[in-house]
């Protein structure tokens, strides 16, 4: 158990150091000395969750498409408790176990503070592919370089340097474990998008690099569609060429203003428009200052609301009937009045927008009997994204929808989550409407073909057999025999997804 009476009292002779620390080369070494601080504490919360994660693992098996496996249900669990989303826990999830099977090492380090969290996963990423048997001598010569410096008043390894250490100690132990980095990367591309400030979304993305470079030329033709009189940044320009390449136009429409803009007509075409749900009151629509809901993204103002609405289809949002339905799924009333008020999916810190989700049926529907039990209205209905129904339906978690939605852990803690739709009123108007149809399934989801622990493995053994045809085609060329590995006796192993 982590004395917390000891956090404390570090708390407080911290507050009297830095009163203390009069000169610079106190703040220093006081600073050096939190930054250590913080490294033991990291470790212990590391530790703390890998042996939840080892517990739950050890009561929960996955069986089928709707039961959740053990790291969905500890990264909800570690979501609740930290206040952080999905991506965040499965991170420290997977952190702590490598610290707890395999880097013994380096977490005794880290618990020293010897080693900062940004470090350790350096270490985990550079020598995940090492053998088990091998990884012990990996860690011992790498923290000797890491460690060594600094322990005589030197810099130690980090980024770059650290990494290049990592895998000149691997390719002369393991050479098959050294990270094929360029598949790695292949295998890791994505794009994504979050919301920013302002009323404007962030794009992050890895992709291959002359797709990267391709991208890179098209946005520049775009951004030179518009006549030399269009006053936008050229650095403007690609950010709506984007758009273009969106809506399928094809160009940057020119903003010169004049009616005789030397801008060639002829590249135009027919603009598709992307769906996106946008939700606004009528007094909004009308030139009021009450706020937007978009969907994905969550507040804008009213004056940008009407800006996106200019040339999209308004629709009406209808409140359902107060009929009892004897329905399953949801008529495309109460669907959309449904996910207007959640603004998301529902579970505690998750983003997923509306539309992606499920409604689920606090009280089962009943098939066999509709009008017996579970009816499909608005207060008997919560929207989920895919990952947090089946983490409800597997009955790990409990949901709590009497006097308003408690969700319920494994351990008994309570969590009362907030509906993120239209002006914060999700939950609160929706309980108190007994309307019509709703869908507990979106859609079939497809079985899990294996866990993610499995997963892992695959694309560790994929890489190394990636790595070994690349050494076996290096000694062929040399005329040395090649070295077959047992991991190259699988041709009938499923791809690492």
């Amino acid at each position: 158990m982590f004395d917390t009476g000891v956090l404390d009292q570090g708390v407080r002779e911290t507050v009297c150091c830095l009163a203390d620390a009069e000169s610079d080369v106190g703040l220093v070494e006081l600073m050096t000395d939190l930054h250590r601080s913080e490294s033991v504490v990291a470790e212990r919360k590391l530790a703390v969750i890998a042996e939840l994660f080892v517990r739950r693992t050890a009561e929960i098996e996955s069986d089928g498409a709707w039961t959740s496996t053990a790291h969905e249900v500890v990264e909800a669990e570690i979501g609740a408790a930290l206040t952080m989303g999905r991506a965040a826990a499965g991170r420290l999830i997977g952190l702590g176990m490598s610290l707890r099977t395999r880097l013994h090492t380096t977490r005794e380090a880290m618990a020293r503070g010897d080693l900062d969290l940004y470090r350790v996963r350096l270490i985990e990423d550079a020598t995940a592919n090492v053998t088990d048997d091998r990884i012990g001598e990996v860690e011992r010569q790498l923290l000797e370089q890491v460690l060594a410096p600094q322990r005589s008043g030197g810099a130690g390894l980090t980024g770059r340097r650290l990494t290049n250490a990592a895998n000149r100690i691997i390719a002369k132990l393991d050479p098959a474990g050294v990270r094929a980095k360029r598949e790695k990367a292949q295998a890791d591309r994505f794009v994504g998008v979050s919301a920013a400030e302002d009323g404007m979304c962030r794009i992050l993305g890895s992709v291959p690099a002359a797709q990267g470079r391709a991208f890179d030329a098209r946005l520049r033709e775009l951004a030179n569609t518009v006549c030399p009189q269009d006053l936008r940044t050229y650095e403007q320009r690609r950010a709506d060429g984007l758009s273009a390449l969106i809506d399928g136009s094809g160009f940057v429409p020119c903003e010169c203003g004049r009616v005789d803009c030397g801008q060639d007509s002829r590249i135009a075409t027919t603009a598709r428009k992307p769906l996106v749900h946008l939700i606004m009151l009528d007094s909004t629509l009308g030139g009021g200052d009450e706020p937007a809901y978009l969907d994905g993204y969550g507040i804008v103002d009213a004056a940008h609301a009407r800006d996106i609405a200019v040339d999209a289809d308004v629709e009406p949002v209808r409140a359902p009937n107060s009929e009892t339905p004897t329905t399953y799924r949801p008529g495309a009333v109460l669907d959309t009045w449904m996910r207007v008020l959640a603004g998301g999916c529902e579970w505690l810190h998750c983003d997923v927008a509306a539309w992606n989700a499920d409604l689920d049926h606090h009280r089962p529907f009943d098939h066999s009997d509709p009008a017996a039990g579970g009816p499909t209205v608005a207060g008997n209905l919560t929207a989920y994204c895919r990952n947090h129904h089946r983490l409800k339906h597997s009955g790990h978690w409990q949901v709590d929808a009497d006097g308003g939605i408690e969700l319920v852990a494994p351990t008994g803690h309570r969590y009362r989550p907030r509906s993120s739709g239209l002006l914060g009123v999700g939950r609160d108007v929706a309980a108190g409407c007994d309307h019509t149809a709703g869908s507990d399934h979106a859609a079939d989801p497809a079985t899990r073909r294996r866990t993610r622990a499995q997963n892992a493995a695959a694309r560790i053994r994929a890489e190394r057999r990636r790595r070994q045809a690349h050494l076996d085609a290096a000694r062929r060329r040399r005329g040395a025999p090649s070295v077959s590995e047992p991991w190259n006796q699988r041709p009938d192993e499923p791809a690492p997804f």
